[in-house]
């Protein structure tokens, strides 16, 4: 899954269309160290330069295509290639809307999470429909925010329903491994885990509370902004620090499960790939259900006169939205 071709110096459009981008979280960077992967998919090319009108991605993107049928698979990781970037200052805008600029059809974003509920082990994957945002604004939630270009894009499910199930069924397949489907996940701002006092808090709120993590917010409503099917599969590593009895969640708790995770998401991985190149792309990406969501939710009208917008907001929709010209 290596080889000596990279795009570098360009921000061109490749030739393709990326069926599926995968974004790797913490612990999770690179697609090319594992076997199984390696008798599925096939290097194609790294894309380098990744600058983009939000500022440069968190590390570049590498493209695959599948073994039989050439389906291209995007590979980007959220907190570069050496965690260089922490939950805050990870440059959302930038990967999401490169991701969009690449031609992307649809988003499986993995991140490790905190368990707020005893059913949800350590070592299970949670599929979550429903989000609760506790970040603290200072992080870029959205491309029409601004003055000039203000737009108004439905949230109410912030997940892809489809995708979540396609991937579920998928995660099932997977022996002596629990994929969970439903439920609430937290995005908090971090870089600190939460005090027992907001762990608690955050299971007082309901059944429905599943999970805890730093990164959901803004990737998943700069993807719906940009008219991606998004789901993110959230791999437990600890329980919070809900549990009065044990010490609250450190970093070495994390590592101990990390390796565990990763194995597993090496493995969804791997059946989603084989299930794009054996059954072709699922509904989804095939009709993309948000397509034409984002330019009917721009309150600003006309949405391209000059009077109303300026030139470097031009440049910004024509790398995400070419089409709108």
């Amino acid at each position: 899954m290596t080889g000596p071709s990279a795009r570098s110096n360009t921000t061109a459009v490749p030739p393709y269309e990326i069926d599926l981008a995968i974004i790797g979280g913490t612990g999770f960077y690179h697609l090319d160290n594992n076997p199984d992967l390696k008798q599925v998919l096939k290097f194609v090319e790294t894309i380098h330069e990744t600058t983009t009108p939000w500022g440069k991605t968190s590390s570049p993107v590498t493209v695959y295509k599948t073994v039989t049928t050439g389906k291209y698979i995007g590979f980007l990781s959220r907190h570069g290639l050496h965690h260089e970037y922490s939950p805050t200052t990870v440059p959302y805008g930038a990967n999401m809307a490169l991701l969009k600029h690449l031609k992307v059809k649809a988003v499986v974003a993995f991140s490790s999470v905190g368990s707020l509920k005893e059913e949800l082990k350590p070592g299970d994957f949670v599929i979550p429909d429903q989000l609760i945002d506790r970040t603290k604004g200072v992080r870029q939630s959205s491309y029409f925010n601004e003055t000039g270009l203000v737009g108004h894009v439905s949230f109410g499910n912030p997940f892809c329903k489809e995708l979540g199930q396609f991937l579920h069924a998928l995660g099932k397949e997977i022996d002596n491994h629990e994929v969970h489907y439903n439920g609430t996940l937290i995005c908090m701002e971090g870089p600190q885990f939460s005090t027992r006092a907001e762990s608690l808090m955050y299971k007082s709120w309901g059944s429905e509370i599943s999970v805890i993590n730093m990164s959901c917010v803004p990737e998943s409503k700069l993807a719906r902004e940009l008219e991606l099917p998004y789901q993110m599969v959230c791999m437990v590593t600890d329980y919070d620090s809900w549990r009065l009895e044990e010490h609250p969640v450190t970093i070495d708790e994390i590592k101990k499960t990390l390796q565990k995770n990763n194995d597993n998401a090496f493995k969804i991985v791997c059946k989603i790939v084989t299930s794009l190149d054996q059954n072709g792309s699922p509904e989804f990406m095939a009709n993309n259900p948000y397509k034409g969501h984002t330019q009917s939710s721009i309150s600003t009208k006309p949405t391209r006169d000059p009077k109303h917008i300026n030139e470097q907001k031009i440049k910004e929709l024509n790398y995400i939205f070419p089409e709108w010209v």
